[in-house]
């Protein structure tokens, strides 16, 4: 009886690991968080402007001087591409023809000064 109980406390504790493995990532912006490469690419929507905030995985804020990016989310069922440029300290900005909703799914390309470029993926 007790090995029941052991086999099925394991069985929630393995459910509800996994559940919370795919849970969306907040950064310290208040924006959804996921992961690209060697960096942690927050977004922060507001109307029709993007914003994307970068760190490496020790939570420290990376540079963007020389970064470019570009950020494609499905919006309306169309797909909308935002241009992104540094706009000081660990961000790069971006403006929409259309206002961007606070959690679009798409994803962000960000190209490093050294030319490599990495992707996040926001659902």
């Amino acid at each position: 009886m007790k090995l029941a109980y052991i086999g099925a406390a394991a069985l929630l504790i393995a459910s509800a690991s996994i559940a919370s493995a795919h849970a969306p990532k907040v950064g310290a912006n208040g924006g959804a968080q996921a992961d690209a490469g060697s960096f942690h690419v927050e977004i922060v929507p507001e109307r029709t402007t993007l914003q994307v905030f970068l760190r490496d995985h020790s939570d420290k804020a990376v540079v963007t001087n020389g970064f470019k990016g570009t950020a494609i989310f499905v919006i309306d069922g169309k797909a909308q591409r935002i241009p992104l440029t540094p706009a000081g300290d660990n961000k790069l900005t971006g403006t929409s023809t259309i206002s961007i909703p606070s959690q679009p799914k798409g994803a962000v390309q960000i190209t490093t000064p050294s030319g490599s470029t990495v992707q996040a993926k926001f659902n």
